[in-house]
């Protein structure tokens, strides 16, 4: 006990001592920032956590109930860090659109750097020239028009795969989510890596994936202390870092696994080139370009995490309420059969190109996305510079904002 006790002394008074210097701190710099405009309102916190203690296990039920009492636009304070928390359309889309080169950067995080391969994926690359080239890439090869119509078979027969899987087991009691969440993976698999990675009889592989999954994106929607207040970081109070480091080398595995596969199919070290036209085709034949911007195993299997995660449990997920609405009301989902049945007929399964035909299907599936929406908050933009629109925020007043 010695030891904790001495830890938990060490922290007090080193916690006691901080809130006197940030307190003279920010004595002395509101006397020296008078003239700028005010911050947005914010409810009062701790010395030193600031609002992270009143954030909850559900930070985005507790951001709303704080936007009712503080309007759509207020701040919060993380350690020593300050959080504009957008919870508006209007101000969303100024933050997101109007202002969106403001707010192109994304702000330092453990999940970016202990997951996410030191900020080399997508999502968390800082804006510039690289960041422009994974993008581009992303849209011509896998996001375009011409793409997806490219891709429309694949998504097609995975759907009817989980239709057949589905049909055999129509007279028994079966959990569907397993089933779906490997149709959307395989469906992006092959679009993205050119094969299927989770066959029928591989269940336990496709469930132990989307714990992966699940895993990320619970400890994404973590506000881990040690980002917010830096001496904290090394200690590591949580216990998340550990967690990330953990399933980072799962993920690690699976993907240099897929891309090994890969090259060994293709004939070779030397990349697959890009005949196979899958994406992971075309990253392995850019890599080998002399001058083309080239793509080391690190930056492919950034890429690939993060369209495996953002493709495969929210897909499923979205279908698997889509379901459980329907049965909860029994009229739409009479109307959506009918419809079905009049229009295209009990001889062949629905396609993509039948959608337009179907005047009542389509707006239940924009229904669902409405009102089961998965991402609570998007990953937050970081500020790089005073904006002039919105006089309240600036590079030394507010980090980064919460829409």
């Amino acid at each position: 006990m010695a030891p904790l006790l001495l830890l938990l002394l060490t922290l007090l008074l080193s916690s006691l001592l901080l809130f006197i210097i940030s307190s003279i701190t920010n004595t002395t710099k509101n006397n020296t920032t008078k003239n700028h405009p005010p911050l947005p309102p914010c409810p009062k916190g701790w010395p030193i956590l600031g609002n992270l203690l009143q954030l909850g296990h559900k930070p985005h039920h507790t951001l709303h109930t704080l936007s009712k009492s503080y309007g759509p636009l207020f701040r919060l304070r993380f350690g020593s860090v300050n959080v504009v928390v957008a919870s508006s359309a209007a101000i969303a889309s100024a933050v997101l659109r109007s202002l969106d080169s403001n707010f192109s950067n994304r702000p330092p995080n453990s999940g970016a750097e202990h997951i996410a391969y030191n900020y080399q994926d997508l999502v968390f690359a800082p804006y510039g020239p690289r960041w422009r080239n994974l993008r581009r890439l992303c849209a011509l090869h896998l996001f375009s028009t011409r793409a997806l119509e490219d891709f429309r078979r694949v998504r097609e027969e995975e759907v009817a795969l989980l239709a057949g899987v589905l049909e055999k087991a129509r007279e028994e009691c079966r959990e569907c989510r397993k089933a779906v969440n490997s149709c959307a993976t395989n469906a992006l698999a092959r679009a993205t890596v050119g094969r299927r990675v989770f066959m029928e009889a591989e269940e336990g592989e496709a469930g132990e994936f989307k714990e992966m999954v699940v895993e990320l994106m619970r400890l994404a929607g973590v506000f881990n202390v040690g980002d917010f207040v830096p001496w904290l970081r090394p200690l590591d109070v949580q216990g998340v870092v550990r967690k990330m480091k953990k399933l980072h080398k799962r993920y690690d595995e699976f993907f240099d696994g897929i891309i090994k596969e890969h090259r060994r199919v293709a004939g070779g070290d030397g990349g697959g080139g890009a005949a196979a036209g899958d994406l992971l085709s075309v990253m392995l034949g850019w890599e080998d370009e002399e001058g083309g911007g080239k793509l080391s195993d690190t930056d492919i299997k950034a890429l690939l995490l993060n369209l495996f995660t953002a493709g495969t449990d929210t897909t499923a997920s979205t279908v698997e309420w889509a379901l459980a609405e329907l049965i909860r009301h029994p009229d739409i989902l009479a109307q959506a059969q009918t419809e079905l049945d009049s229009i295209i007929g009990q001889s062949r399964l629905r396609s993509e190109s039948d959608l337009h035909k179907l005047p009542s299907c389509k707006p239940s599936s924009k229904e669902t996305f409405r009102y089961t929406s998965l991402d609570t908050s998007l990953p937050p933009p970081n500020s790089l510079e005073t904006l002039s629109e919105a006089s309240w925020i600036s590079n030394n007043q507010v980090r980064y904002a919460l829409c």
